[in-house]
């Protein structure tokens, strides 16, 4: 008999199947939500690792294709299917690390057939734009912005107009104008194609607050009277700030990816583990170019990630560390049998030759270098004893370093001129009493990395702490404050079935480090030695970045602009950006630092100090002008049961220090005007100030 069981006849068939070549496991997606979990990074538009998705090329990793959301064109909020497109790539896997052997491009869908859209569910969207451009709809998505594609700008209007909310500005945008809804078309030239994210959200407000100004479409009577509500103070987040993953080296990157899928990690946090390991690599091999200084400066970092109990800290960390940490063992093991060997040696002589023994044979040191909890009293006095030269202080509780006792007591000035000294010069000195002198002593040459991670809870008082501000110790710190992930690290079989352990990205990752380890570094002959360490230079290109960056971050320190309140942080930007590229190019084994490696460090240092300026002590005040000001003005209304008051006992009567300063009140009431959240209107000669409607209504 052929007939089928009927349990197959009413199997249903997968939309999509994976099956990983090293493992043979098969993994059957039936509902295209799971398959977008485990396949897509819609926050990148990409295909996520171990992806071998494509049906008619099954043994090929679709990792890093650009994959778009498709939607149902009369539903927006109905994702149908997914557009895959890019470069698939075929892997030896007999091979550790795995070897590419082949690579095809493909384009395929998953699902059904859709009109391709990008973040149109965002809450708080203040327009959205219809294109029939390919390249700018890519450009707009993965910029985060709210778009549409199709053929016809016309009909892309459509869609939007029938689809989006009335509060949502509807525009379309392209190369040349629609028949239809010309009023509505915004024109982009190749020029756009340079634009940043922040370049592209402040171009389409602009031509939004044109199009809206002219009275040639209303879309809403009613917003058109008013204009939507604009926020008074950009908002400081974490998604506005996002981690430049990219600036690092690729191998870096990559590894930083595989250990956030892995672990489910925010990849801010892993970024700055894997940097960690790296500075700690780097520190002991190589210096940073000063130009006043012949053999440089460290390259050593400070790191400091703010993440929540249970946002997989240690785990982290520890896939970051682990060549190192296997180095330290490996060491470990060595200083143990050489110390027993030791211990035998003496424990055979009488007494009275035991103290030339010890002279003539030191006992062996203890070769850690990282520390999870140590005092500066005690690794000063390693560095003096010439124990150490090289160390990390690496934790992912914060709370020890910034609540133990050395940043307690009386002596914690004297503790972070220490560690500052430290950072910048490599110096430590350790003077004691008379009756005490064991012990002190100076050392050269010597490093050390800091990598701290600790809770919110735990950090915010000593990110705010003036004295660890004003004594620039945390002003050489490099800040993340990753997203919480919490609540959606959802797992389920494909996910449990992936072992870190055999992950090709990390594994070359670890071999890297490996090498970099190695006792006997291969240095070129035009570099030369100070004390085992050499200056990676910076070649011309590198020398211009550093310029600009360095006036560009000065120029922002003066009154009024955006790091007035962080000048400690960022006057320090050019020197730490100068530091992360030695890290980085040492990592990738390059004799200068380049252009992109300097331009990539620049990057993360900006993300930095935008981390700082969300601790509002340090930058700007809890609360705006403009917010203190409409705050004061609802009140009055709502108290008088109003919509307007005059203008006249607004100057007079409103908060310091506007009360007392008539060009600072004329500032804040246009702000508030062209934000909408008032209006001027005269009757006679006297000028009221009327409140938009919608303020009083909350």
């Amino acid at each position: 008999m052929n007939a089928k069981h009927p349990d197959i006849l009413n199997k249903p068939t997968p939309i999509v199947v994976n099956i990983d070549p090293v493992t043979g496991h098969r993994v059957e997606f039936f509902q295209l939500e799971d398959f977008a979990t485990n396949c897509i990074d819609e926050r990148n538009l990409k295909v996520k690792p171990e992806s071998y998705i494509c049906s008619k090329l099954p043994s090929y990793n679709c990792e890093n294709c650009e994959a778009y959301t498709l939607i149902n064109p009369t539903q927006l909020s109905e994702v149908i299917g997914y557009a895959i497109r890019g470069i698939a790539k075929k892997y030896d896997t007999e091979q550790t690390p795995h070897k590419e052997i082949d690579s095809q491009k493909v384009s395929f869908l998953i699902g059904e057939a859709g009109v391709f859209a990008s973040s149109l569910n965002k809450p708080h969207l203040s327009y959205v734009v219809g294109t029939n451009d390919m390249d700018l709809f890519v450009q707009l998505a993965k910029a985060g912005k709210a778009v549409l594609l199709h053929q016809s700008l016309d009909e892309a209007y459509k869609i939007l107009n029938s689809g989006m909310p009335e509060n949502v500005f509807r525009l379309i945008a392209g190369k040349s104008a629609p028949k239809d809804n010309s009023d509505l078309f915004v024109q982009v030239d190749d020029s756009f194609r340079a634009f940043t994210s922040q370049q592209i959200e402040t171009f389409f407000l602009e031509k939004r607050k044109q199009i809206i100004e002219s009275g040639a479409f209303n879309q809403d009577a009613d917003s058109q009277h008013w204009g939507e509500l604009l926020p008074l103070q950009q908002e400081e987040s974490v998604a506005s700030n996002p981690y430049p993953i990219d600036a690092l080296p690729l191998l870096a990157k990559e590894a930083v990816l595989a250990i956030s899928e892995h672990v489910q990690s925010p990849i801010a946090m892993t970024a700055q583990c894997v940097i960690g390991a790296m500075s700690h690599i780097a520190q002991a091999k190589v210096n940073a170019p000063d130009r006043f200084k012949a053999h440089g400066e460290p390259c050593s970092l400070f790191l400091l990630t703010e993440g929540q109990s249970g946002s997989r800290k240690s785990t982290s960390k520890n896939l970051a560390d682990r060549a190192i940490l296997d180095y330290e063992r490996k060491q470990y093991e060595i200083y143990r049998t050489e110390l027993e060997q030791w211990k035998s040696g003496l424990a055979g002589l009488p007494k009275k030759d035991r103290e030339a023994y010890c002279a003539e044979n030191p006992p062996p040191s203890d070769p850690s270098t990282l520390y999870s909890d140590i005092t500066l009293e005690s690794i000063a006095g390693l560095f003096i004893d010439g124990i150490l030269k090289n160390a990390s202080i690496s934790s992912d509780e914060a709370g020890q370093f910034f609540g133990g006792h050395t940043m307690k007591a009386d002596t914690r000035n004297q503790a972070l001129g220490g560690y500052t000294k430290l950072f910048d010069d490599g110096y430590v000195e350790r003077t004691r009493s008379k009756s005490n002198l064991n012990g002190s002593g100076r050392a050269h040459d010597v490093r050390v990395t800091f990598n701290l991670q600790g809770q919110h809870e735990v950090l915010d008082n000593a990110l705010k702490d003036p004295v660890l501000r004003g004594q620039g110790f945390l002003p050489r710190f490099l800040l993340t404050i990753p997203e919480n992930l919490a609540g959606t690290r959802l797992q389920n079989a494909a996910y449990r079935n992936k072992n870190a352990n055999k992950d090709h990205r990390l594994i070359a990752y670890w071999t890297r480090c490996e090498s970099l380890l190695d006792s006997c570094p291969q240095v070129q002959t035009e570099h030369e030695l100070h004390n085992g360490r050499y200056v990676i230079p910076m070649n011309n290109e590198a020398i211009a970045i550093d310029t600009e960056f360095y006036n560009v971050i000065e120029s922002l320190q003066r009154v009024g602009k955006r790091f007035e309140y962080l000048q400690a942080f960022a006057s320090r930007a050019s020197q730490l950006a100068r530091r992360l590229a030695t890290v980085f190019a040492y990592f990738e084994g390059l004799q200068q630092i380049d252009g992109k490696t300097l331009q990539g460090a620049c990057e993360v240092v900006k993300h930095s100090l935008n981390e700082w300026a969300m601790y509002a002590e340090i930058e700007v005040k809890a609360e705006s002008d403009a917010e203190k000001l409409i705050k004061w003005v609802v009140g009055k209304c709502v108290q008088q049961k109003t919509d307007r008051l005059t203008y006249s006992y607004i100057q007079t009567s409103c908060p310091r220090p506007m009360q007392k300063n008539k060009t600072l009140l004329e500032m804040v009431i246009q702000q508030l005007e062209d934000s909408h959240h008032i209006k001027i209107e005269s009757l006679g000669r006297t000028r009221y100030v009327v409140i938009n409607p919608l303020l009083l209504e909350s």
